[in-house]
């Protein structure tokens, strides 16, 4: 475990855990537009995250004062609706099953990665669908359409837009809801470091740029695209 202006982390196997947790939201990120691989390191992120608390109990047994501390951050905890849910999400994937994902997208043309400038919009995708399938069907309907087949408009190409929700977890694209989550856990992490005289920043409830992975271009599944339109030399 890292040190920090020379003094050891007092809880390191909660700081661990904690990171874990932030290891398989990065894992979402990647894996955004691979349905099986999204699923999967949202399953180990719920996990992970509800193993932090656990941590929190086992490192933290022996203080003096403990049981009041965790009693009251317990509290907190039990009255967050988010927490709750995640609770009872990683309940469902360790204990009953699968979650229920659902999954929208917009298909069209693009500038850029953020511009969205014609297409189709909220089409249900199956959530068992990968987005390179999505955009596979999409270049072949609509290349020759609202597209030249030259792509002669530098920066404008095909994609699609995807967005992931999970019902259990609530309403809102997933990777948010589990940022908000990590973030929350955070502010206990925070309070456990402080009672045992050190310090620790929580990270903020909205800390990953989740907009930047939604789209999928052509460019991204074939990048020598760009130099056969004639976009660069």
């Amino acid at each position: 475990m890292a040190e920090a202006e020379g003094f050891r982390c007092p809880i390191p196997a909660t700081h661990d855990k904690y990171q874990e947790a932030h290891y398989f939201i990065a894992r979402m990120l990647s894996e955004y537009h691979h349905p099986d691989e999204f699923r999967w390191n949202l399953n180990a992120f719920l996990q992970a995250l509800r193993s932090v608390t656990f941590m929190v109990q086992s490192e933290m047994a022996h203080v003096e004062g403990f049981q009041g501390w965790y009693s009251g951050q317990q509290e907190l905890m039990r009255a967050d609706p988010l927490l709750r849910v995640f609770v009872e999400g990683r309940d469902i994937v360790v204990h009953k099953g699968m979650l229920n994902h659902r999954s929208t997208i917009e298909v069209g043309l693009f500038r850029g990665r953020s511009t969205f400038k014609l297409g189709f919009t909220d089409i249900e995708a199956s959530p068992d669908m990968s987005s390179q399938v999505a955009l596979a069907r999409a270049v072949e309907q609509l290349v020759g359409f609202i597209l030249d087949e030259e792509h002669s408009a530098i920066g404008e190409q095909i994609g699609v837009r995807r967005l992931w929700l999970v019902e259990e977890l609530g309403d809102g694209e997933v990777i948010r809801l589990c940022d908000r989550a990590w973030s929350r856990i955070g502010n206990v992490v925070a309070s456990a470091h402080a009672v045992l005289g050190a310090r620790f920043e929580p990270p903020p409830e909205e800390g990953h740029d989740v907009e930047a992975v939604r789209v999928l271009l052509e460019s991204d599944v074939d990048p020598s695209l760009p130099r056969k339109w004639g976009w660069v030399d």
